[in-house]
């Protein structure tokens, strides 16, 4: 790595510390992007409760809003990462006490825990996420910032990639192999958090003077004090809170059409993805370091327009299933198209939802409060999650997929419009 001889020394070893976590958490999340596939197959949930299984993963931001101010009195962040890590990375340990096969009995209690158990994981991205980027951007210098991340967002990908195929194909000869693989990556993702936890940083003393309550309230007026001054950041969480709309309604919609509709087994989902994993590989250095040179509005067009193509020919492969046989795949011509836009979606959100919104901040503490701002607004989204379950239950697929395809082109054109005029 020729650029890495060129950074500062505490930029190096921030680097490499979020390099190493990057890599660790890529396996973690790999494995979890097959929740909803393991729910709905391994432990027959039903469609209503995978809803709700998908609803705890993004509601959980929604918290943000008191932990921003959590976050913000603590004086010893680097130990605040390592509690997260511990309370919510141990409760996984339980599956390894699921059982190895369904009777028809206590189901439901086996789904509820299902969902409990990683309500809690989700729960810890609230705390683990603007912290990342408040050590970051303390680390990191401006012109490095978008270039670094995209190096360790890259190691990230590869690592889901790695981590999602071979969970799916271990899923393809036993269906209940996740009751070894889940307190796995409950270990791994502890010690991947330990090792973020290392990463330099200034600590100041934080001098408490208010109430939590009361502090709390001052969060929530910064926050909104944010949006109303940053005309730009406004436009730029307007256009994502559209695009969010489009992906809340559509993300469990397009698993049930996976699952119920083209029936695909575990090896052809963990191959799909795999392979958007491999273009998303491929495009994250250079969207990283597209990055740090365009305004962060124009990155996000990049994004909304991947998702929207992926939508797009997902929706079309209702009507258009031409495929051939590959070993024991059948690979979808239409799906091809779908997941060659789904990586490069994957690459350029990577950066643009969780970066993006550092480029407007000014400082590391200001780092933190945008993306609280940011991530907050992300949990107020998620209410629309249900929705998409009903109208996908009452009107079917199509229409589900037409009104997200609604919301991704209200988002690029807010943000065409938002960069052409001067701030």
């Amino acid at each position: 790595m020729f650029f890495y001889k060129k950074l500062e020394s505490i930029e190096k070893k921030a680097f490499k510390l979020h390099f190493i976590y990057s890599i660790i958490e890529g396996i973690v999340i790999g494995v979890t992007l097959l929740n909803e596939f393991v729910f709905l197959r391994s432990l027959k949930g039903s469609e209503f409760l995978t809803g709700i299984l998908f609803f705890g993963s993004v509601i959980v931001y929604l918290s943000l809003i008191f932990f921003n101010e959590l976050i913000r009195r603590s004086n010893n962040k680097k130990k605040l990462i390592r509690i997260t890590a511990l309370i919510t990375r141990l409760p996984l340990l339980v599956f390894v006490f699921f059982p190895n096969q369904l009777n028809g009995q206590g189901n439901l209690i086996i789904h509820l825990g299902f969902i409990l158990i990683f309500f809690f994981y989700f729960l810890g991205t609230t705390i683990t996420l603007p912290t990342i980027n408040l050590l970051l951007k303390d680390s990191y210098k401006n012109n490095n910032f978008g270039k670094l991340y995209g190096y360790s967002a890259t190691a990230n990908k590869l690592s889901v990639l790695i981590g999602t195929f071979v969970f799916g194909q271990m899923l393809y000869q036993n269906y209940f192999v996740f009751r070894l693989v889940y307190p796995s990556i409950g270990i791994l993702s502890i010690v991947a958090l330990f090792t973020l936890s290392t990463i330099p940083f200034k600590q100041t003393t934080i001098i408490i003077k208010n109430k939590f309550a009361t502090s709390l309230k001052n969060s929530l007026k910064r926050m909104y004090s944010i949006l109303v001054n940053d005309k730009a950041f406004f436009h730029f969480e307007l256009a994502f809170f559209a695009y969010g709309i489009a992906f809340m309604i559509t993300s469990p919609v397009i698993t049930f059409f996976f699952e119920s509709y083209m029936k695909l087994s575990y090896a052809g989902i963990s191959t799909y993805k795999a392979a958007a994993g491999i273009i998303t590989v491929i495009a994250l250095p250079l969207l990283g370091i597209l990055s740090d040179k365009i305004d962060p509005r124009r990155f996000g067009i990049i994004n909304f327009s991947a998702m929207l193509v992926y939508v797009l020919f997902i929706m079309i492969t209702e009507y258009i299933q031409q495929y051939t046989i590959v070993g024991n795949i059948e690979i979808y011509y239409t799906l091809v198209v779908a997941f060659f836009a789904f990586g490069i979606f994957n690459a350029a959100g990577a950066l643009s939802w969780n970066i993006g919104s550092s480029f407007f901040s000014k400082n590391a503490n200001d780092s933190a409060d945008y993306q609280s701002v940011h991530i907050s607004l992300t949990g107020i989204r998620a209410l629309m999650a249900p929705m998409g379950v009903l109208i996908y239950t009452i009107i079917g697929y199509k229409y589900t997929f037409g009104i997200s395809i609604f919301f991704l082109i209200l988002a690029i054109l807010i943000l065409i419009i938002s960069t052409r005029k001067k701030q």
